[in-house]
């Protein structure tokens, strides 16, 4: 089985935490570039002040919130997959089918609290703000509900996303070293690419029309789902609108997939070193 089938609930919660935080440190500006693009901003607004004073440090506006983001979604990720993978397990069903399922059904679970998290980075990344600020003031000014908004489109993504990074990625990584010999690393690099692709390329519609919802809560131009959908494509067509920031959303993925895979086997020998002894029990 998986590591995160031979850790308990609070372990996978603990290491999903630690590698969400690290893997977004890392890649952080990947995610606010796309997030800009998106949402048909110019670039350069990312690290150029209102006064029109360049300044690279804006970049990083917004990183406490999006480490709260990926490290709180990555520990219910870890956490409801593994719970899932083991549901699986029990049921008799393929190693395999257990690792992708469990993933997707992991990912789904997540995708509440994750669109609530996002929908106060964006609004922080757009507008300024403290980490704290930044929620009470979409309270105060749209009410509790608008947390709500984009929670669909962030339900659907989580789910392939989550499938493909806790399932396909390490299990593209194993096939290359059990069958063909590949280094561990090279293996891996390998399976995050190809995870990202499928991931970025299905999903990327879905999270293009969230930023879009989450990045305009006045509704001055996007309202709900469908409508969001259709402004886009009447505005920018199908492939320029929908896939708008697909590069750095392939790039942001695949980093991600990377080192969150990468920290968690760095990781858990450290912190969970009875899942090591099973592991090698198993054998």
């Amino acid at each position: 089985g998986s590591d995160l089938q031979r850790l308990s609930g609070g372990e996978n919660v603990v290491l999903g935490a630690v590698t969400g935080v690290l893997a977004k440190s890392c890649n952080y500006p990947f995610l606010v570039w796309k997030n800009t693009l998106q949402q048909g901003l110019k670039l350069s607004t990312t690290w150029t002040s209102a006064s029109g004073a360049v300044n690279p440090a804006l970049v990083y506006r917004g990183l406490p919130m999006a480490c709260l983001n990926l490290g709180g979604a990555n520990a219910v990720q870890f956490a409801t997959t593994g719970i899932f993978q083991k549901l699986l397990a029990g049921a008799d069903m393929s190693p395999d089918t257990v690792q992708v399922g469990g993933a997707f059904l992991g990912g789904a679970a997540s995708g509440i609290p994750c669109s609530i998290w996002e929908l106060c980075m964006i609004q922080q990344q757009r507008f300024g703000g403290s980490t704290l600020g930044t929620p009470a003031r979409i309270a105060t000014e749209y009410g509790i509900g608008s947390f709500g908004r984009g929670s669909i489109m962030t339900i659907a993504r989580e789910s392939m996303f989550t499938m493909c990074m806790l399932g396909i990625t390490p299990l593209i990584q194993t096939k290359l070293v059990d069958a063909s010999g590949w280094e561990k690393n090279k293996a891996l690099a390998a399976g995050s690419l190809t995870g990202a692709l499928l991931a970025g390329v299905i999903t990327h519609p879905m999270d293009t029309i969230k930023s879009c919802m989450q990045g305009d809560m006045d509704r001055k131009k996007f309202n709900g789902i469908v409508q969001t959908g259709n402004t886009i494509v009447a505005e920018h067509g199908m492939v320029q609108g929908l896939f708008k920031g697909l590069g750095f959303r392939i790039a942001l993925i695949s980093t991600t997939f990377f080192l969150v895979n990468h920290f968690k086997e760095q990781t858990v020998p450290l912190l969970f070193p009875h899942a090591v002894d099973q592991k090698a029990d198993e054998k």
